[in-house]
């Protein structure tokens, strides 16, 4: 019974916030076209479009080229690369959760990611990084969020709103084109509560998000990211780290006292009781 119970809520939250970064990418994308339409005349666009057909084309077809990234195929915008870095996280976690949860020996520690969760709810704002004011406040109204106040300055963004309490949250965002990498702090009331960066990598991601609760508690956690493959470091009580590199390799989160990884079905790592794991994962009948 307990692998029955266990088994499903990190994965059914993670599809939840896929859902959300897709319906948000939608609308954000939707909302930044009719702002560009706002501010030319439709009469103006369709003149060019049709008087100079090739030109556009062109310019269309070296946008990519345009960017100024080293990186070929980089996302257009930080909310673009934040929605696919969210989205292959969200896979390998949901995967080493429910590997855990199918050994009975380890099926408490896959309820060891609902904190991570709540961590990434507070950063879907950040898939508003980059599309505009007005499209970000019709993006993030869906979620309930009012009284946004959204600033742009070249790579650096911020998004302000208010909770049901009052107390004013801000997420702040740093992002790197050419690295593909994109740092976040958290505010609650100008007391940073959280900070979160990721890095594209030739094998995938590397990512650490470090948080400290009211009661002063901190954790850490340190994510590396392959397809479908990656692995995950937990350290409770853990110091704020240093900032990534991108040069990271795939196994440092093991470097913590906590950590879980998955190679195809073989699973690996230290549970919370310092226990080594070792087993083949068969994914649960929902997969």
């Amino acid at each position: 019974m307990l692998i029955k119970k266990t088994r499903g809520p990190v994965k059914l939250l993670y599809r939840l916030i896929a859902i959300i970064l897709a319906v948000m990418l939608l609308v954000g994308c939707g909302g930044k076209n009719v702002t560009s339409g706002d501010n030319k005349p439709d009469s103006e666009g369709k003149s060019e479009a049709t008087e100079q057909p090739e030109e556009q084309k062109q310019t269309e077809t070296e946008k990519p080229d345009n960017t100024g990234s080293d990186s070929p195929g980089s996302p257009a915008t930080a909310s673009e690369s934040f929605t696919n870095y969210t989205n292959a996280k969200g896979e390998v976690i949901t995967k080493i959760s429910d590997a855990l949860a199918s050994n009975p020996d380890t099926a408490m520690d896959s309820l060891s990611f609902l904190g991570l969760f709540m961590i990434d709810l507070a950063m879907v704002p950040a898939s508003s990084f980059g599309v505009g004011e007005t499209a970000a406040a019709s993006a993030l109204g869906i979620l309930g969020i009012k009284d946004i106040k959204y600033s742009e300055d070249g790579n650096q963004y911020s998004i302000k709103y208010k909770n049901e309490e009052g107390k004013e949250l801000e997420l702040q965002g740093i992002y790197d084109k050419t690295a593909d990498s994109l740092k976040c702090t958290s505010f609650i009331d100008g007391k940073e509560t959280f900070y979160s960066e990721y890095y594209k990598t030739s094998f995938g991601y590397v990512a650490q998000i470090y948080a400290v609760e009211d009661d002063g508690s901190s954790i850490a956690y340190k994510i590396a990211i392959s397809g479908e493959d990656g692995a995950i470091g937990v350290e409770e009580g853990a110091s704020k780290p240093s900032l990534l590199t991108g040069g990271e390799s795939a196994d440092f989160p093991k470097d913590c006292p906590k950590w879980y990884a998955i190679k195809g079905d073989q699973f690996t790592g230290v549970s919370s009781d310092g226990v080594e794991i070792s087993f083949t994962y068969v994914p649960s009948e929902d997969d």
